[in-house]
């Protein structure tokens, strides 16, 4: 009896050797995992709001080398801009390779990554510049966002304060999407030079204070980053045309088109006659213009242009190659005003 006591007490101790081992062995398996992913933040699913608070109390800088200093205006908690735009992925950057635009801090996991933020900034910073803009639509207040509440609408991010403002903007993203559109998407280049009112291109932006600011052309996008203080005060600014009269030095009259008019083929890139030259059609003073600028320095305006020649009219920023022919409706100094009979896109 005493025998098979003893043989069963040390099988018992096997068992509790072999559990402790398997115990050990699945600690430290454990130890050497990733942290779960709900730990970080997704368009789709989020942390718990108590997550969310300690990743707050210890963003990503605070994460960084010992001694770093503490970066008070970083953009996104640390995560890399352009990570969460080109892959849909949160990717934690490095203060070591850092840039700074409108006023925040971006951290990127390496000098690739921040190039290429930096050819296109306005691709990968959040709308409003981080801040809610379902806060300033419903309220007129700036409240910052949090990563932690987040949501991806064609090609832009933007974050708010808590699931109440996401749920809402997901609920009617087009009442919310642009709010931070600055001068209701209107040239403030050409607002300031020339005293026009000229849409924007959303392929031409750029950000002042969270704002989104739209340029017709790479030209007035560069002025606009050369002086954002002076343009981003446009806002308003607009001064009505006085009224002008057939007396007047800028006002022509329209002539009579006769067939004797002189008939020429003229070839050159497009360009805004009015936003860049500041000459007008005569037919239609109010229009900006559809101009050809010539390899002899010559402008020519062409007449009707908006209505004629729709598509060549938009993308005249995109210095088109135009064959134009026509008859000369008036010729001062180096600019012509042609009536088109043709016009054709040669490249």
């Amino acid at each position: 009896m005493m025998k098979e006591c003893r043989i069963l007490g040390q099988a018992l101790l096997a068992l509790m050797i072999v559990a402790g081992l398997s115990l050990q062995a699945s600690a430290q398996s454990g130890s050497r995992r990733s942290p779960p992913m709900r730990s970080q933040p997704s368009f789709r699913s989020f942390p718990p709001s108590s997550a969310g608070s300690q990743r707050r109390q210890n963003p990503a800088g605070s994460q960084s080398r010992p001694g770093s200093p503490v970066v008070s205006n970083l953009a996104l908690e640390g995560y890399c801009a352009v990570c969460i735009i080109d892959m849909k992925q949160w990717v934690r950057g490095n203060p070591q390779h850092q840039a700074s635009y409108d006023g925040k801090t971006y951290y990127f996991p390496n000098e690739e990554i921040k190039r290429t933020f930096l050819a296109d900034p306005g691709k990968y910073v959040p709308a409003l510049g981080g801040d809610c803009t379902v806060c300033l639509a419903k309220m007129g207040k700036r409240m910052p966002g949090s990563v932690f509440h987040a949501a991806y609408h064609k090609g832009r991010l933007y974050l708010f304060p808590g699931a109440d403002q996401k749920q809402m903007f997901v609920d009617n993203p087009g009442e919310f999407a642009d709010v931070d559109l600055a001068m209701g998407g209107q040239c403030a280049v050409c607002r300031v030079e020339m005293n026009q009112e000229v849409p924007g291109d959303p392929n031409f932006a750029a950000y002042h204070d969270g704002m989104r600011y739209l340029f017709p052309s790479a030209e007035q996008l560069q002025m606009f980053h050369a002086n954002p203080q002076k343009y981003a005060a446009a806002e308003g600014t607009l001064v009505p045309r006085p009224a002008v009269g057939p007396q007047s030095e800028t006002s022509f009259e329209q002539p009579d088109i006769s067939p004797d008019r002189e008939v020429m083929t003229i070839t050159g890139t497009s360009t805004c006659s009015g936003c860049e030259h500041g000459v007008s059609p005569i037919g239609d003073p109010d229009q900006l213009g559809l101009g050809v600028e010539s390899a002899d320095g010559k402008l020519y305006v062409i007449e009707q242009a908006h209505k004629l020649y729709p598509l060549v009219y938009k993308g005249r920023f995109q210095k088109q190659k135009l064959t134009v022919s026509g008859r000369v409706l008036r010729e001062r100094d180096s600019v012509v005003w042609l009536t088109p009979s043709e016009l054709q896109v040669t490249n």
